[in-house]
């Protein structure tokens, strides 16, 4: 339950109570869509968006953008496992609509980095690396137990080490999306269910990074 506040807080939200009902009906969709529950993850991720609108109306903030971008790509893959092409098209039409206005606003006001955030930013990119990694081999026959166990045990010491730099960094976005992606790994990167909610912290870093100017391509790979 901390680990899932964490995502929520900060003090530039003018309404964090929101945020953090909209954080965890996202982490219910998470587990709803790997327990293959996707009518159930659907009406969380609704419940989601209704909230991020909300606020979205209230105050415009890089957090917000964020969270409802996530939203629609988990939007769009919950309707593609439904059966439901058109919905899907639809959710994808709003994130390219979303993508586009806010791309408009960061022309207009570009974001700049402190210089201990650019090293956070490569230690957490590379953390993301390996967290995808090691989500997505998990359940490969094909890989070795021991493999398996070596990027696990890579991958703790590489969070390690991450914790360590964001608590030395600057205040601001890139330190806070760290410290939501570090925490929701620790979460649940021992747990049975462990791939959908740790590639969902990997996409919302991602967004992050996006955000200030940084290519992020993940390689496709076929759902298990």
């Amino acid at each position: 339950r901390r680990h899932v506040y964490a995502y929520a807080a900060s003090s530039e939200d003018t309404n964090p109570i929101h945020l953090e009902v909209s954080c965890v009906l996202h982490e219910l969709a998470s587990v709803g869509f790997a327990q293959k529950r996707f009518s159930q993850s659907m009406e969380m991720l609704k419940a989601e968006r209704t909230i991020l609108e909300t606020l979205e109306e209230r105050s415009h903030n890089e957090r917000i953008y964020q969270a409802r971008f996530t939203n629609l790509t988990w939007s769009i893959k919950c309707a593609k496992e439904m059966g439901d092409d058109k919905v899907a098209t639809q959710f994808s039409n709003e994130r390219m609509a979303l993508k586009k206005s806010t791309g408009q606003k960061s022309r207009e006001k570009p974001h700049h980095l402190h210089s201990d955030s650019v090293t956070l930013q490569q230690k957490a990119m590379e953390c993301r690396l390996l967290a995808r990694k090691f989500a997505l081999e998990k359940n490969d026959s094909k890989i070795k137990l021991t493999e398996k166990l070596y990027n696990h045990e890579k991958l703790l010491a590489r969070l390690e080490e991450l914790g360590e730099e964001i608590k030395t960094a600057s205040p601001g976005p890139m330190k806070q999306a760290a410290t939501q992606f570090r925490d929701s790994l620790l979460l649940w990167v021992d747990q049975p269910g462990m791939r959908s909610p740790v590639l969902t912290a990997c996409d919302r870093l991602r967004d992050v990074l996006r955000a200030y100017g940084v290519q992020v391509n993940d390689s496709i790979t076929s759902r298990k």
